[in-house]
């Protein structure tokens, strides 16, 4: 059984001795890996736009475009029509990054959207859990923390109901003090201030839909088009 809950930030944070740690990106890479897992595709995680339309055509899978071409993005409800077993290569600078990164132990994504879920899976994992907050970036590269995120590791953390760390203690309260109101503190933060500025009010909306998904994605080794690819599968 999972018996201690962590939180860090960023691309700098060790995994070193904890059994899974769960990639936290709410606006909004983790949200759609919950969407397209949810409807039973694979979704490979890459760091970069040009590398990942790359491994989509030697895979046979498709490569999110950006939000304003159209078509599978990293908008949540554009993956709606995703397959079974369909591969989205999914570029991102923050989450997706971060779950290319090696880390010990499992890795997960988790949103609000699927905090339940990920919490009674991660509960069953002995040992301990980090949850891995990605926040954003200011223009020079830095870290810049996220309100989404820690509200959603705060979910995650609520929902695993052991012991926490002072960091996920914190996430939790601020996830409690918000939880009837998920939405419209999602859309007062700079993150989804900065979406629904450029036209992307839904993706605010999805993400904060809590529980709606019951996906649990994990991080797999999987055989595509006769080479192995990493990508998050739901394992629930």
């Amino acid at each position: 059984m999972a018996d201690f809950v962590h939180l860090e930030w960023g691309r700098n944070a060790s995994s070193d001795g904890f059994a899974a740690t769960v990639i936290v990106d709410c606006l909004s890479f983790s949200t759609a890996t919950a969407v397209a897992c949810g409807r039973g595709a694979l979704v490979v995680p890459v760091a970069d736009r040009e590398e990942g339309k790359k491994l989509a055509t030697e895979v046979g899978g498709v490569c999110a475009r950006k939000r304003r071409e159209g078509g599978f993005s990293l908008s949540p409800p554009t993956l709606m029509g995703l397959s079974a077993d369909e591969v989205l290569v999914l570029p991102s600078p923050n989450g997706a990054t971060l779950s290319t990164l090696p880390r010990e132990g499992r890795v997960f994504a988790g949103a609000l959207r699927n905090a339940s879920a990920v919490a009674a899976y991660l509960a069953e994992i002995s040992g301990k859990v980090l949850l891995l907050a990605a926040g954003e970036k200011w223009p020079d590269g830095s870290l810049r923390p996220a309100f989404e995120d820690q509200i959603a590791c705060g979910a995650i953390a609520h929902f695993l109901g052991c012991s926490l760390s002072p960091e996920a203690s914190l996430a939790q309260a601020g996830y409690l003090s918000c939880a009837d109101v998920l939405q419209s503190v999602l859309e007062g933060c700079v993150s989804g201030q900065e979406l629904t500025h450029y036209g992307y009010a839904a993706d605010v909306e999805w993400a904060a839909q809590l529980n709606a998904e019951s996906c649990v994605p994990e991080l797999r080794q999987v055989q595509r088009a006769g080479r192995l690819v990493t990508a998050f599968e739901d394992v629930s």
